[in-house]
C-alpha cells in the first residue's frame, strides 16, 4: 500500500464517535413517549467491500498483514432521520458529518485504506491498525437484512456544524420524514428524548435483531441549557438525556415527536468505561433549519398543515426565471415573424426541374449528450476508443465535479462502432451503479452493454442523465 492514499481521519474512530456510559439508565414508558417518532429513524452504517484486512504499522510506511476480515465488513455506524414534507415519500437522511467522515475521506465509495486505531503492544510502543478494502458504502438499515444503499448529498464543517444529509438513490416508504421545531431559552427544563441505535445495544441480553423499528433506543431527559459557541457560531442543546455510541445523528425530539436538535456530542471527566460525570449536547433545530436551507434540502416544520406548499423544496422551479425565458421565447417569434415579412414570405428556390436533390449519406458519427445541469447539454463525441466519465479530470471526458452525488472517480466508459451503429457502455465498479433510465436497470460491473441511439442512462443519480445521439 502507498503513503499517498492513506488518509487519515480527522480523529481515530474510536473519538469520531460518542463515548459510552457504562451506567444503566431506565428505558422510558410508552405513555410518555410517542413510538411513531421511531418511525422515522435509521441506523446508518458503512460497510467496506471487496478484499476487506486488517494490518499494523509503526510507521505508516511498512505494513504487517494482521487479519483477513472477508469480502464485507461493518467499519462504523451511527444514526440518522428522515426529513421532506410528510406528504412524499423519504429519501434525506440528516445525520452527523463524524458518521460519514470515513466514507467522505476516502472518496465516498472508491479505495479504502485508514488508519482506524492506535494501540500499544507488549512493550508499550504505539501500533496502529489499518484497514483496507476495494470500496466502501452508506447503508440504510430498516431491519436486519433490509437496507438502501445511500450517497453523502451535502455536509459541514465537522468542527462546527457537525451535519451531513444523506440520499437515497429512490424515496422509501419504509420511514416517514420528522418535522422539526425551533428552539428558544423557555425550553430550558422541557422534557426531551433521545432517539437511535446504539452499539452497546447490541448484546447477550437482546434479541437477534438490532435494526428494526422497535430496536432503537429511548432515552428520557431533559434539555439543560442553550450554549452558543461564539468562536464556532453554532448552538448546542446541553441536556441529560443519554447520547451513547451509535446515537450520533439521530433525532433529540420533544414529546410530540418534533425534532429538536441532532445528538452529537459528550463531554466526560473520565474516557470510556468509569464515566462519572457527563454531558450531552445535540446541534439546535435552528441551525439544522439554517444547513437545511442553505443546501436547499425540503423539510417541514411543526405546525405546518400536510398539504400546504411552505416547506423547502430541494426540486422547486424558479417562475421569474421561466417567465423570463418565456418572455424571450416571445420576442424570438417576433423577430422570426419580422424577418419572414421582410422577405416576402418567399421559401427557398426549388431545385431546377430535371435535376434531383442531392441524397446524403446518414451520418454515423455518435455523441454523448450529458443533461446535467453542470454540464448544460453539452454533447461529446465518441468512437471506437472508450470515453470515460466520472469525476477525474485527470482521466475522464464527461467531468463531474468534486462532490456531485452518486458519481464515482472512474465510473463508466461508452464507446461507438459506426459500422453497427451501436454504443458500448461499461460500469467501472461504480459505488452507486450505472443505470439504464428506460428500465431501471443497474448494469454488472466491468459488462460491457450493447445501446443504440437514442437511449439514455445515469450514472449514481437520475440528475446525471446521459443520452446516446447520432449526429
Amino acid at each position: 500500500m502507498k503513503k499517498s492514499i492513506i488518509k487519515r481521519a480527522a480523529g481515530l474512530l474510536s473519538a469520531a464517535v460518542m463515548l459510552t456510559s457504562t451506567y444503566a439508565v431506565p428505558y422510558v414508558s410508552a405513555k410518555e413517549f410517542d413510538n411513531s417518532t421511531k418511525e422515522g429513524v435509521v441506523a446508518v452504517v458503512m460497510y467496506l467491500k471487496g478484499n476487506v484486512k486488517a494490518y499494523t504499522t509503526y510507521d505508516m510506511e511498512n505494513f504487517d498483514f494482521l487479519k483477513d476480515l472477508g469480502s464485507e465488513a461493518e467499519i462504523s455506524s451511527g444514526s440518522g432521520f428522515f426529513v421532506g414534507e410528510s406528504k412524499d415519500e423519504a429519501q434525506y437522511i440528516v445525520t452527523n458529518h463524524h458518521v460519514v467522515a470515513n466514507y467522505i475521506d476516502s472518496g465516498e465509495g472508491d479505495q479504502f485504506v485508514q488508519l482506524i486505531d492506535v494501540q500499544q503492544d507488549a512493550n508499550g510502543n504505539n501500533v496502529g491498525i489499518v484497514v483496507a478494502a476495494d470500496s466502501s458504502e452508506m447503508r440504510i438499515y430498516y431491519d436486519d437484512k433490509d437496507y438502501d444503499v445511500a450517497y453523502v448529498d451535502c455536509y459541514g464543517d465537522m468542527n462546527k456544524v457537525d451535519l451531513a444529509v444523506l440520499k437515497l438513490r429512490e424515496p422509501t416508504d419504509k420511514r416517514h420524514c420528522l418535522k422539526i421545531k425551533g428552539v428558544d431559552e423557555d425550553m430550558v427544563g422541557d422534557t426531551v428524548y433521545t432517539v437511535g441505535y446504539p452499539g452497546n445495544a447490541e448484546n447477550e441480553y437482546t434479541s437477534a435483531s438490532k435494526y428494526s423499528v422497535n430496536d432503537a433506543t429511548v432515552h428520557k431527559g431533559s434539555i439543560t441549557k442553550i450554549a452558543l459557541n461564539e468562536g464556532k457560531g453554532v448552538e448546542r442543546l446541553q441536556v441529560d438525556a443519554t447520547i451513547q455510541h451509535g446515537n450520533s445523528g439521530g433525532p433529540l425530539v420533544d414529546e410530540d415527536g418534533y425534532v429538536l436538535g441532532v445528538n452529537t456530542n459528550v463531554e466526560s471527566n473520565v474516557k470510556y468505561g468509569t464515566q462519572v460525570e457527563a454531558d450531552y449536547y445535540s446541534i439546535s433545530s435552528n441551525d439544522l433549519m439554517t444547513f437545511l436551507d442553505k443546501n436547499n434540502i425540503k423539510y417541514q416544520k411543526a405546525g405546518d398543515k400536510d398539504d400546504e406548499d411552505k416547506d423547502k423544496d430541494k426540486d422547486g422551479v424558479n417562475i421569474a426565471l421561466i417567465a423570463g425565458i418565456a418572455g424571450g421565447v416571445v420576442v424570438l417569434a417576433v423577430i422570426i415573424i419580422l424577418i419572414a415579412k421582410k422577405s416576402g414570405g418567399k421559401s427557398a428556390p426549388a431545385p431546377a426541374q430535371g435535376m434531383p436533390m442531392q441524397q446524403q449519406a446518414p451520418v454515423r458519427k455518435g455523441v454523448i449528450r450529458s443533461e446535467s445541469v453542470q454540464h448544460g447539454g453539452r454533447t461529446f463525441p465518441v468512437g471506437k476508443a472508450p470515453v470515460m466519465i466520472g469525476r477525474d479530470p485527470a482521466t475522464c471526458v464527461i467531468v463531474y465535479q468534486e462532490g456531485t452525488p452518486g458519481v464515482s472517480s472512474k465510473h463508466c466508459t461508452v464507446s461507438f462502432d459506426s459500422a453497427t451503429g451501436e454504443f458500448t457502455l461499461t460500469d467501472l465498479k461504480s459505488s452507486f451503479g450505472t443505470i439504464l433510465a428506460s428500465t431501471g436497470q443497474k448494469l454488472p460491473p466491468n459488462t460491457p452493454m450493447k445501446l443504440r441511439a437514442g437511449e439514455k442512462f445515469y450514472v449514481g443519480d437520475k440528475a446525471n442523465i446521459i443520452s446516446l445521439e447520432l449526429e
